[in-house]
């Protein structure tokens, strides 16, 4: 066993009490004699970070000096550390009950009370050390901390203006107080103070963080990136302010930015998968799928159940028609949250890209069966019913999706066509479709369908106006300009009828049997004469 000589005991005890915690710096304590063996020990293995060694000696030393409020402070601070909370509380209140205003004792109890979340007793401690000491701002600081967890801002405000009256100077007091202004929404009075701050502290990057966050909440974009670009400048650590940067530089539409940001964090923290998935959705919203990938899959190799970098990495693939490699993923997801409806919906969108619809079928009732009332699954299974002609089951589950959602438009707008096209039903089919515009009255697609029940109901001016606004909006879909052809063809106007068609076949790849049937209507009106050819861009429908 290690003993320390005793004409060192003095030595250490000076050395080692002005370099452990904050709480004994401005201690000087009146240990007697006979306790400064155990008190040294103690002090070496609180050092040490063996607190039940710490404890022992402290509890010797106070059994050899009882009536030392320092050493009773100093038990009780263990105690809490080792969390034997009332234990702390009890051996603290004796050391107050003793010496009232002993501030250490006093100050750390307020520190257990507000561990404790008993803001009440915390708030009359300091109150109280304010009283014993009106010198000391930091208590000013902590009172007004007290104050804003209540919302008593006002209390807060005048706490720590009294902080800055016995220091203009002080950085902090004044930070605080500017944050405080920032929850109250005055955000003139926290500009006022903050620059202030950093005016007296120009290295204070927590300033420009907070002058950042204000101009953001006021909507003046360009100072809000300069202040959180300054609090970079002075801190390149703080991933917090790179994130708020990224995010306005998103909104800004400067791209680069925010990946040069992100791949900044990155450098800094290399293991930090939320921001590999952030990455990876900058890349996806600029469609740099390829990018987007590398980022997920590390994600996926790093964290195997990271459920959503799985459901993304599935998208992308999807839309890069790797549908089997996205199929894998999706199949991950449901094996991983089986309850989800959201794996069976986007694995059974998979199988219809692959034009597989008795799987894709059975993959959505599998979907059915654990939320019927998703209109998601329920919509998509009409469209495989579609897709296999089997339009009576198709028009139940439309309905059922209309049902589970009024205001879905895509549903309307399909069911409403599909009467159209089979001439049935034809003002349920106008109905449907004329809430389907309120719905989304920019959809091309869905004043096609307007205009197409019109034709078959032999309105062909309404038809007209609908499929020419149609035209306008889509631009390029080859079946609204066969419809318009259609429709100049019920008119009597057969150059605007075969010009539309032949507008039509310049996109005819993007549906399947066009061409045939388009020609087909030309070749009938023009028998035996060539047909116009025009160079147009293929888009899907």
């Amino acid at each position: 066993m290690n003993i320390i000589p005793k004409n060192c005991i003095v030595f250490l005890l000076v050395l080692l009490v002005s370099s452990c915690a904050v709480s004994r710096k401005a201690v000087s304590p009146e240990i007697s004699e006979k306790s400064y063996y155990h008190y040294i020990l103690g002090v070496e293995a609180e050092m040490s970070y063996d607190w039940e060694k710490a404890l022992k000696h402290l509890e010797l030393a106070l059994k050899e000096d009882t009536d030392s409020v320092y050493l009773k402070t100093e038990v009780g601070r263990l105690y809490w550390r080792m969390d034997r909370i009332e234990d702390a509380i009890k051996i603290t209140e004796e050391a107050i009950q003793k010496t009232p205003h002993y501030e250490p004792a006093l100050s750390l109890l307020a520190e257990i009370y507000t561990g404790q979340k008993d803001f009440q007793r915390v708030r009359s401690i300091y109150e109280k050390l304010i009283e014993i000491n009106p010198e000391k701002i930091e208590t000013y600081m902590h009172l007004a901390y007290i104050y804003t967890i209540d919302n008593e801002f006002d209390k807060a405000i005048k706490t720590l203006e009294s902080a800055i009256a016995l220091d203009s100077h002080n950085v902090m007091a004044k930070y605080y107080l500017g944050r405080i202004y920032v929850e109250t929404k005055e955000y003139e009075m926290a500009i006022k103070e903050i620059e202030r701050v950093i005016e007296l502290n120009p290295s204070f990057d927590a300033g420009y963080y907070l002058l950042g966050v204000i101009y953001e909440a006021l909507d003046d974009i360009g100072k809000a990136i300069g202040n959180y670009e300054e609090a970079i400048e002075l801190n390149p650590y703080n991933a917090v302010v790179r994130e708020k940067l990224i995010m306005l530089y998103l909104r800004q539409g400067a791209v680069d930015k925010a990946v040069e940001q992100l791949t900044e964090i990155l450098r800094i923290e290399p293991d930090n998968m939320k921001i590999h998935i952030m990455l990876a959705n900058v890349y996806i919203d600029n469609r740099e799928f390829e990018k987007a990938e590398k980022e997920l899959r590390m994600v996926v190799s790093a964290e195997p159940e990271n459920i959503n970098a799985i459901y993304s990495l599935g998208k992308i693939l999807g839309v890069m028609e790797r549908y089997e490699e996205a199929i894998e993923q999706f199949e991950m997801f449901i094996k991983f949250l089986p309850e989800k409806p959201e794996g069976f919906l986007h694995l059974g969108l998979l199988y219809i890209q692959k034009k597989d619809y008795a799987k894709a079928e059975e993959i959505f009732k599998e979907g059915l069966a654990i939320a019927p009332d998703n209109d998601d699954i329920n919509f998509n299974i009409a469209v495989v019913y579609e897709k296999t002609k089997r339009f009576e089951e198709m028009v139940s589950y439309l309905k059922r999706t209309i049902e589970l959602n009024p205001d879905r438009a895509d549903a309307l707008n399909y069911l409403g066509y599909s009467y159209a096209e089979r001439s049935i039903n034809l003002d349920i089919a106008l109905g449907l479709i004329k809430k389907a515009i309120e719905l989304e009255p920019d959809s091309g697609y869905i004043r096609d369908s307007l205009g197409w029940v019109y034709f078959k109901k032999g309105m062909y001016k309404d038809a007209l106006r609908e499929i020419k606004r149609a035209v306008e909006i889509t631009k390029n879909d080859p079946v609204v300009f066969e419809h318009l052809g259609d429709v100049y063809m019920k008119l009597d106007d057969k150059e605007a009828a075969i010009d539309a068609w032949e507008k039509s076949l310049e996109f005819h790849e993007k549906e399947k049997g066009l061409k045939e049937r388009v020609e087909k209507k030309i070749e009938e009106l023009r028998p035996g004469e060539p047909r116009k050819r025009r160079n147009g861009e293929t888009v899907n429908r």
